[in-house]
């Protein structure tokens, strides 16, 4: 398995984990009003229930699996590439070519720092 899928997989699991957390305590708190009829159970169970909703809600799958990105410093230079590509389109709606071929230089030297941080993990990148 590529390191890639293995961040997803985590990714999914993490979720998951949140997901189901927040159901099956609702499922808890359901099932314990409806079925049990004794004094201080309920209020046990729906406790518990209560406490797995707020553990789901407040994403502690995200706490027990934490994210671990590897390839940080390309990233970072595809997030900039991202926040270029949304200037470059303002700038060709408002028909200003020049900001245009200036932002296709800027893109052109962001797609070479890619390729440069590309397979390297922990590598940062200097965003001018």
């Amino acid at each position: 398995m590529t390191k890639s899928k293995r961040v997803e997989t985590v990714m999914s699991i993490r979720s998951a984990l949140d997901q189901s957390l927040t159901i099956v305590g609702v499922i808890i708190i359901m099932v314990t009003v409806t079925l049990l009829t004794e004094a201080w159970t309920p209020l046990f169970v729906v406790m518990a229930g209560a406490l797995m909703i707020g553990a789901g809600a407040w994403r502690l799958g995200t706490r027990l699996l934490p994210n671990r990105r590897i390839y940080v410093g390309l990233r970072s230079e595809v997030e900039y590439f991202i926040r270029l590509v949304r200037r470059l389109n303002s700038h060709a709606l408002a028909e200003e070519s020049e900001k245009v071929e200036n932002l296709r230089v800027e893109m052109k030297e962001s797609v070479d720092r890619m390729v440069s941080l590309a397979g390297q993990s922990g590598a940062t990148t200097v965003i001018g």
